[in-house]
């Protein structure tokens, strides 16, 4: 009687335990799935991520380009180059308000454009500022004219096609520039008419 007792008794306790086990199994494969779900998720969100950043990038512009060649030097421009300045322009984000330096000074005029990016995209309304220097036949032209690009100010402009809808006398100022939101340093930032910067006390 104590023997089927103390065997009863051992296989009950088997098939506790070996219930528990399974519990623990079950939970533990459980937990294993969700956080292989987890980081499919957030693989998933990462490549969204990359892909707005890629996105977002072809509209950028260059944070260090360099000061073109072939336009005339302003002789007696109202900013000199070096003067301290302060940019009223709203071409970019983070612009306005900004401080900065005159980087050069040009004597030519200054043209806003439509134009189709080459690298897709949405059609980029009233560009600002481009020279002559900037479009393949390297004439000046008036509003309306339809012209080719030769710049590379910005990602997808190279070789778009796009239209003449404003033209602004010079200087055209290349300036440098800390943007307001403490992002990086842009430097020979390409261009700025006269009215759109003020001198810096």
């Amino acid at each position: 009687m104590n023997k089927k007792l103390i065997w009863g008794t051992v296989a009950a306790l088997v098939v506790v335990v070996a219930g528990v086990v399974i519990t623990l199994q079950a939970n533990a494969h459980q937990k294993t799935n969700q956080a292989k779900k987890e980081q499919s998720m957030s693989g998933m969100n990462m490549s969204s991520d990359s892909m707005k950043m890629s996105s977002s990038s072809t509209m950028q512009m260059k944070m260090d380009g360099k000061l073109p060649e072939g336009l005339a030097t302003a002789q007696d421009p109202k900013y000199k180059v070096g003067q301290e300045i302060t940019l009223k322009a709203t071409h970019m984000a983070n612009m306005k308000n900004a401080k900065g330096t005159v980087a050069a000074a040009y004597d030519t005029k200054l043209y806003a454009v439509d134009y189709m990016p080459t690298n897709g995209g949405s059609m980029v309304k009233d560009h600002k500022w481009l020279t002559m220097i900037d479009f393949t036949d390297k004439m000046a032209h008036k509003v309306g004219d339809e012209v080719t690009l030769d710049s590379d100010h910005m990602a997808g402009m190279q070789g778009a096609k796009a239209k003449i809808v404003q033209v602004e006398n010079g200087p055209a100022y290349a300036v440098n520039y800390q943007p307001t939101n403490g992002g990086q340093k842009v430097m020979n930032h390409l261009y700025l008419a006269q009215d759109e910067i003020e001198a810096r006390n």
